[in-house]
């Protein structure tokens, strides 16, 4: 059975997902509830996927990709 905290990542992992631009409010959410390399790397594939589709990608997106990258590659 998850945790709490592994259920309120997912929830807010499958909302990101789900909106074409998610605010930047919810993706700190998301961050800040990241607890595992493999969340992490999760949460980058959804950032990494939003940014391979859109034709003009958002700064933000970008950087938050850039800043969390190596963390994962840590």
């Amino acid at each position: 059975m998850a945790t709490a905290q592994e259920r309120y990542y997912e929830l807010v992992l499958e909302k990101v997902a789900a909106d074409r631009y998610p605010s930047g409010e919810l993706m700190d959410r998301l961050e800040a509830a990241v607890s595992s390399r493999e969340q992490l790397e999760e949460y980058l594939d959804v950032l990494l996927g939003k940014i391979e589709s859109d034709h003009y990608p958002s700064k933000q997106m970008l950087d938050r990709v850039h800043r969390l990258a190596p963390l994962a590659e840590a």
